[in-house]
């Protein structure tokens, strides 16, 4: 893993930019190809598969709110249990894509920071919190700021569940970088119009999760697998 020093790029603003303008532009442009083969994965079908499983299980039953819902793709997993499913999304050509999809009725999609929840629906009250790959592109510095606004939206006893994936491919980890001093790892992702975009890529250890969420939930649970990381907690 290659170590950088701290350029421009890496200052909080630029990497909530660049995360922003990348997931956009990925609808459009879609990610170049892969320069290193992944290889055979036999196990990713069923670890998928048991995570969705997991989700949808944690979700029964729940009003839910859905930060970083992107295409919606996760949103539509997660309805088949849920009471309703609320998706916010920054990046507006993810959001029209979500939109525009054969979403059941207990599905919809609203604008929105995933930093800045306080306005968002606030009429409604929610009961199950839910995000799909958002916590990798966090940086650590502001996890804190994150969970107070999102767990400040949930009612007492609310469910969350949070999935990530993992940079473990061959590629991905091609591409993986840290900086000395700085707490969050990084990585360089390449859109097929060749812009690239520098990122957080976060991959936490079942120890770091458990650090971050423990004194903030209970009955904490924490899966690591080969390709993907996930927690289901209950609010106190």
């Amino acid at each position: 893993m290659r170590i950088k020093p701290v350029p421009e790029k890496l200052k909080p603003e630029n990497l909530n930019r660049a995360t922003i303008a990348y997931y956009n532009l990925r609808q459009v442009h879609g990610d170049m190809p892969h320069r290193i083969p992944r290889g055979p994965s036999p196990d990713l079908p069923d670890e998928q598969a048991r995570m969705i499983r997991e989700s949808r299980e944690a979700m029964r039953g729940r009003r839910v709110l859905e930060v970083a819902s992107g295409t919606g793709s996760a949103s539509r997993e997660i309805a088949v249990t849920a009471v309703s499913v609320t998706g916010v999304e920054i990046a507006s050509n993810m959001l029209s894509i979500a939109k525009e999809s054969d979403n059941p009725s207990n599905v919809s999609y609203l604008a929105g920071d995933a930093f800045d929840l306080e306005s968002i629906a606030s009429g409604e009250r929610f009961d199950g919190g839910f995000a799909s790959g958002f916590m990798h592109t966090c940086p650590s510095s502001r996890y804190l700021e994150f969970l107070d606004g999102f767990h400040g939206r949930l009612e007492k006893g609310s469910t969350v569940f949070m999935r990530s994936s993992r940079p473990t491919s061959p590629d991905a980890v091609s591409r993986l970088f840290r900086v000395e001093g700085h707490a969050d790892q990084f990585m360089t992702r390449q859109l097929s119009d060749g812009s690239e975009y520098v990122m957080v890529e976060n991959d936490p250890t079942e120890d770091e999760l458990r650090r971050i969420f423990e004194p903030l939930s209970k009955n904490l649970m924490v899966h690591i697998g080969n390709y993907w990381w996930w927690i289901r907690y209950e609010l106190p």
